[in-house]
């Protein structure tokens, strides 16, 4: 359901009455009430800046678990033999 609001009440003491003809009228002054958007521009900016400033750091913590998951394997082979051949030979 939308909402609607006295702009000349306080928001605290407002309630709403209908009057014969179906229209919503304020409780205490009389005049009609507007009807409150779902999504303003001002809401809707606030929103693009949390997401810009949180997908970093979801994408790193993303990451970061990947990372874990992994287990860490040397690709290169000549390094996988001399780590190899470190183990099995005396000092």
């Amino acid at each position: 359901m939308s909402q609607y609001y006295c702009p000349f009440c306080s928001s605290q003491y407002q309630f709403h009455i209908n009057r014969s003809d179906g229209v919503l009228i304020c409780g205490q002054c009389g005049d009609p009430l507007i009807k409150k958007p779902l999504v303003n521009p001002r809401r809707f900016f606030g929103l693009f800046l949390v997401f810009a400033f949180l997908a970093p750091l979801v994408i790193m913590i993303l990451i970061l678990i990947k990372d874990f998951d992994k287990d860490k394997i040397p690709t290169n082979s000549s390094s996988l033999v001399v780590l190899k051949l470190d183990k099995w030979l005396p000092n």
